[in-house]
């Protein structure tokens, strides 16, 4: 093979790999195929001009639209003579088209012949396939584009990086070249909320990355807030992952920052729910006893310059339920829980109990919670609806408990008030005449176990930690004594001891009010039982029975007294 011959043959292996030749003119458009593929090839009428070619196709959707407008670039006269005549060799750029066959990686380069000037100003214009590898690569790198703001080849060793892909506000500035000084200024230039900065920094510290990846090879993310181009902020995650140079020695790494806010906000939303469900009552979503243990804990532990509480248990709800069945028992409990609602929209609400309900207030003194619940009573008893409601308050210096405390049995009294002065008219739940007699007759549970109250001198629910209570019946001289003892349960057995329980049982009494004693016994017995005598020569007996584990409230008990009590 002579040379002429090994140069024809090097021509043809060079055209067949082109899909489209063309001699161009960059002053004037002018071009001529020297080799053209059927499939990339289009006739648009009139066109004989390179320039206006490549627009066409744009326009045309020939080209992918994220690439068309580094495409349209050289559809500019002027930049591509700026190239063409600024010393290079070859143009080269990479995009996707769309063919009849589908997507179609290609290479379009522009070379440069050495004599090439304004009075001799042709070049070639070469359309090539991509290599596969490099198809892949692109395609990948592609998807990865539209995903994310940021992607760098960074290396936390030698403090570089290398820009794969940056949107505008995140370009670095033109002096920066280490890569944990653009970090740190992307954040002080304010792209970084000021209340995620911290994260962030804590995050992006070489320290931090280098023994994160010095122990495992996976991927370390961070979620912040990053100002968006509408100049608010939005959820975005920075990811790390070990570059396939990586070693302990070339912290080699890929970096990438993606949108996250709408994936973020609903997992908050989700994660407030879940919280929610677990914190709120299911019928009226006031928030439920554990939330209200939990609030009080914490509102102890800094305790306010002022707390009200108001303690509302609902009049004839167990007669509701067992006479028209459980469905208006509910709708009595919703109206209430509505009522509260309309009447404190800024206060915290629960639902504790069956038919108990409490508002705490930072806010509002106990005169202002009592001249609200006179418009409360008065809206519940349009819809025939009737409450039992005390109020309690307390200062800076005192125990949130004792506002409830003083809340409760203002409460209780209340109820009682209710069924000693109510008269039958105003007990009628129903138009049904039957029913209503039977209401009027029944009454309300609570008020039964007040008619069996001989054969009981006390029932109290006593949390032992909070040394709070409850109760089903309180003789009036108890009363007393917790008022006095600022509603605490176990001062009031102290003085209780002390006054009415004979010699020789006191200090066994005493002992027994020692809650790490109770607690061992209670523990080891399962059920304590303690017998005394008072000092007027009556025999008592108290069962301290502790109430399951799943519940809620996990140290409250439950005080049984019993024997002939007779207030001294």
């Amino acid at each position: 093979m002579d040379d002429s011959e090994l140069y024809e043959f090097v021509e043809e292996t060079l055209i067949g790999a082109c899909l489209q030749l063309a001699k161009v003119n960059v002053m004037t458009g002018e071009y001529v195929y020297l080799k053209s593929d059927p499939e990339m090839a289009k006739d648009f009428e009139g066109v004989t001009n390179i320039y206006e070619y490549m627009r066409r196709l744009a326009s045309e959707e020939y080209v992918y639209p994220e690439f068309c407008e580094e495409y349209l670039r050289f559809s500019d006269p002027e930049y591509v003579r700026e190239k063409v005549f600024g010393g290079e060799k070859t143009i080269v750029y990479r995009y996707k088209r769309k063919t009849p066959s589908g997507g179609r990686w290609l290479n379009f380069s522009i070379s440069i012949p050495d004599k090439c000037s304004p009075d001799d100003p042709w070049v070639v214009f070469v359309l090539r396939d991509s290599d596969t590898a490099s198809t892949a690569l692109a395609d990948a790198m592609s998807a990865l584009s539209v995903v994310y703001y940021k992607i760098l080849k960074v290396n936390f060793t030698t403090d570089t990086f290398e820009v794969v892909k940056a949107v505008e506000n995140e370009q670095p500035d033109e002096n920066v070249t280490k890569i944990t000084e653009w970090l740190r200024l992307f954040a002080e230039k304010g792209n970084v909320h000021e209340e995620d900065m911290n994260v962030y920094l804590q995050f992006t510290a070489t320290e931090h990355i280098k023994e994160h990846f010095s122990k495992r090879k996976t991927r370390l993310s961070c979620r912040y807030r990053r100002r968006h181009i509408d100049g608010g902020y939005r959820w975005a995650q920075l990811d790390l992952l070990p570059g396939m140079d990586y070693t302990d020695d070339n912290v080699s790494l890929l970096l990438f920052v993606k949108d996250v806010h709408e994936e973020h906000m609903a997992e908050l939303r989700h994660r407030q729910e879940l919280v929610d469900n677990f914190n709120r009552d299911a019928l009226t979503l006031l928030y439920n006893r554990r939330s209200f243990n939990e609030d009080l804990e914490k509102m102890n532990d800094s305790m306010p310059e002022l707390v009200t509480c108001l303690y509302i248990d609902v009049n004839g709800l167990h007669e509701l339920n067992n006479l028209l069945g459980h469905q208006k028992g509910d709708d009595m409990l919703c109206c209430v829980a509505d009522t509260l609602k309309i009447f404190f929209p800024e206060e915290r609400m629960y639902r504790i109990g069956g038919d108990e309900f409490v508002m705490m207030s930072k806010k509002l003194t106990k005169t202002d919670v009592e001249r609200i619940l006179v418009e409360i009573r008065k809206t519940l008893a349009e819809s025939d609806y009737y409450i039992a409601a005390g109020a309690g308050s307390c200062g800076k210096d005192s125990s949130v408990y004792k506002a409830v405390g003083a809340a409760e049995l203002a409460m209780r009294k209340d109820k009682e008030l209710f069924y000693k002065n109510s008269s039958g008219d105003r007990r009628k739940r129903t138009a049904n005449e039957e029913l209503e007699k039977l209401l009027t007759e029944k009454r309300d549970a609570e008020y039964f176990l007040k008619l069996i109250a001989t054969s009981y001198a006390g029932v109290y629910f006593v949390d032992i930690e909070r040394d709070t209570l409850r109760y089903i019946y309180m003789p009036e001289y108890f009363k007393n004594l917790l008022e006095r003892s600022s509603f605490s349960f176990n001062k009031a057995m102290h003085q209780y001891a002390k006054k009415y329980v004979d010699a020789e049982y006191y200090e066994d009494l005493i002992k027994l009010l020692d809650k790490n004693e109770l607690y061992r016994r209670l523990e080891n017995e399962k059920i304590v039982f303690f017998k005394y005598k008072k000092v007027n020569g009556v025999e008592m007996r108290l069962k301290v029975i502790k109430i399951d584990e799943r519940a809620d409230d996990k140290h409250e008990t439950v005080w049984i007294f019993s024997g002939d009590e007779v207030e001294v």
